[in-house]
């Protein structure tokens, strides 16, 4: 622990023996972490709004579609014969006739 942690923890003890988070605001109950308050406000209601709905962001559906396709990726790269027929003669096609036995997977 470095020199202020230290004293920020010393701080803390002495704060709760005093009694100084006896009376919170909401004592007793589960905090709310539904609501990001680091979010934009202008972007809040409308992300609220597709999650409710079973939405998310553009940028969360996109992070999902890219997981499922290098998934599907990993499972053909790791069959042998796949590999076996991927990678043989790569150095002597075309770009446009390695794309096009990449389609037909």
């Amino acid at each position: 622990m470095d020199e202020w942690e230290i004293i920020a923890e010393r701080k803390i003890r002495e704060a709760m023996a005093e009694g100084a988070f006896d009376n919170l605001e909401g004592k007793g109950r589960p905090l709310d972490l539904s609501e990001d308050h680091y979010q934009d406000p202008s972007l809040r209601m409308a992300h609220r709004l597709l999650r409710n709905n079973g939405f998310a962001p553009a940028w969360i559906e996109e992070a999902k579609d890219l997981d499922r396709r290098s998934s599907g990726l990993a499972g053909i790269w790791s069959a042998p014969s796949q590999r076996r027929r991927l990678s043989t003669g790569f150095a002597r096609r075309s770009p446009k006739s390695i794309a096009a036995s990449w389609r037909t997977i």
